[in-house]
């Protein structure tokens, strides 16, 4: 029978062949929550983006597209109430008529509220005719932005996210859903592939995205391609 010495060494050396697996494992799960929460936009997680965004064809046109898109979410408290600010800035470098610059600011404030199967907010989206000539709506529009996210399965997240646009200055504007003819204006599908890393001391999501607008109107982005990458700052 082996003596207590033995069986103590045996379950010490355990324990540290066991340590790093589980450390492992923590940080996997860690990742997988991170990331998560990083295409959420729900969650409140500080994050700075830097994209490129290329349409490589339009529907009923010729030509593409490419646009370098800075984005920052900032999570803060006001009156006991959690709220997301988003402020989405892109910058044209190539367009089918030759213009370039700076092109309409967008901005979302959504107020998060946690439920015990995942989170729900609700808001208000603007976007801002801050862009260039030819690059701009020249027009301010509002609307109401609602989303949710469902955790209760740990191995699946899923929600909605929608946003709704109405002109109130300026010049008329295309919305997403054109209330006064009750129809998609446009219906853009896309799939993303992203990975945290760790780098530098901060995480960092690489991310990949591709695109298809299933509504065949004229000037309607055909294939989209976009490549980012996030500075994630957890709180």
């Amino acid at each position: 029978m082996a003596g207590w010495p033995s069986i103590l060494q045996t379950l010490v050396a355990a324990g540290l062949a066991a340590s790093p697996l589980f450390a492992m494992a923590q940080a996997a799960d860690d990742a997988d929550e991170l990331a998560a929460r990083a295409t959420d936009p729900t969650a409140s997680l500080m994050s700075f983006q830097l994209n490129d965004w290329y349409t490589a064809r339009f529907h009923g046109s010729d030509g593409s597209a490419n646009q370098v898109v800075l984005r920052a979410a900032i999570p803060f408290t006001l009156a006991g109430m959690h709220h997301i600010l988003r402020i989405t800035q892109g910058y044209a470098k190539s367009t089918p008529t030759g213009a370039t610059g700076l092109v309409d600011s967008g901005i979302f404030d959504l107020i998060v509220f946690s439920q015990p199967w995942g989170r729900w907010g609700a808001g208000v989206s603007a976007t801002l005719p801050t862009g260039a000539e030819g690059l701009s709506t020249e027009k301010w529009t509002a609307g109401p932005a609602l989303g949710f996210v469902n955790s209760s399965a740990k191995t699946l997240n899923w929600g909605v996210f929608a946003q709704s646009f109405f002109s109130f200055a300026g010049s008329d504007s295309a919305l997403v859903y054109d209330f006064e003819k009750s129809r998609w204006a446009s219906l853009l599908t896309s799939i993303n592939y992203g990975q945290v890393i760790g780098l530098w001391d901060h995480k960092w999501r690489p991310n990949v995205e591709a695109g298809y607008d299933f509504k065949d109107d004229a000037g309607n982005q055909r294939w989209v391609f976009r490549a980012g990458i996030t500075l994630l700052l957890p709180q």
